[in-house]
């Protein structure tokens, strides 16, 4: 009798072993679930062009400074000094290799830094990789990815992007005009910042 009780007991402890053994297998998919879900960012949905939009300007002004900020609002372009050249010098001080104006979704303008004469048009372009049915970036991050590379790698920039000489794109007529509103507009902001300055030594 004792010999049987302990073929039961066995018999017992196989069935018990596989009976656990499955249900641990069944419930670990369901746990390993549970611990890794989903990243909250896979459940947005997409931004509509105009949130896009909105999205990229607000980054825009948090990167730019406030001049540069306040140009592209009221010009629709951006001016920004690229690095400066070891040869050329001014009153024994290295000059600047160009001037750039970045516009959103056209070409780079690069400029000479005395005369600010159009020399060359530098055309790069960023596109969306995320959206199939967006090819480019917002007009934000457009200009902001050509700011932050002018200023990152220049060098680099201008070795590889398409180089045609300046009006090729952007009619030559739009950048003068363009320059002239330029100057006019850093006019209006010295002439500000002057009487900032003697209303502030007034009031001291």
């Amino acid at each position: 009798m004792a010999g049987i009780e302990v073929v039961l007991f066995t018999i017992a402890l196989g069935v018990l072993a596989i009976l656990l053994r499955q249900g641990v297998s069944g419930r670990l998919p369901r746990r390993r679930a549970r611990r890794q879900p989903p990243a909250p960012w896979i459940r947005e949905p997409p931004l509509s062009p105009e949130k896009a939009e909105q999205r990229s300007l607000e980054l825009l002004r948090s990167c730019i400074n406030r001049d540069e900020w306040d140009m592209f609002c009221e010009l629709g372009f951006i001016c920004v000094t690229g690095k400066r050249g070891k040869r050329a010098t001014r009153r024994g001080l290295p000059l600047p290799r160009y001037r750039y104006l970045i516009y959103p979704h056209l070409p780079l303008v690069a400029l000479l830094p005395r005369s600010m004469a159009p020399v060359r048009e530098y055309c790069v372009q960023f596109p969306d990789l995320s959206s199939g049915s967006q090819p480019t970036l917002p007009k934000g991050d457009d200009v902001l990815a050509k700011w932050m590379t002018l200023r990152a790698d220049e060098d680099r920039l201008l070795a590889y992007a398409n180089v045609c000489n300046a009006g090729c794109q952007i009619p030559l007529s739009q950048i003068e005009r363009d320059l002239k509103r330029l100057e006019r507009w850093q006019a209006r902001r010295e002439r500000e910042r002057e009487r900032l300055e003697l209303t502030a030594g007034a009031s001291s």
